[in-house]
């Protein structure tokens, strides 16, 4: 009985720490076509990108005004990228930063965006 209580506890253990696998900074909040740019209007440097998509197995919104700041990191493929890569008609993945406000469309700055090849 000892052995079995043993083994319970140590598979309980190993499902806590491992958990489900999924690092929650590297939840995909939205995936889909860039349909705007905003900019600074005195700097004209890109400040934030709307995203239009459908929600997915693995994400949680449908369209999204994404705030885009000096951490946000942005990638096509493998190698980071500027800014100036974002264009209206791109499909891109955004990992939010931080909460989201619930609105509609959500609103969150974004941690990490992926630019997909066409």
């Amino acid at each position: 009985m000892k052995r079995v209580f043993l083994l319970f506890l140590l598979l309980l253990v190993v499902l806590a720490t491992t958990g489900c696998g999924n690092d929650p900074d590297e939840v995909i909040g939205i995936r889909g076509e860039v349909e705007e740019i905003y900019t600074d209007e005195e700097t004209l440097a890109v400040v934030g990108i709307l995203v239009e998509g459908e929600v997915e197995e693995d994400t949680m919104y449908d369209s999204a005004n994404v705030t885009i700041n000096e951490d946000t990191k942005i990638y096509r493929g493998e190698e980071e990228v500027t800014v100036d890569e974002l264009e209206v008609g791109i499909i891109v993945e955004v990992i939010f930063d931080g909460p989201v406000a619930e609105s509609y469309p959500a609103q969150g700055t974004a941690k990490k965006i992926k630019i997909f090849e066409d």
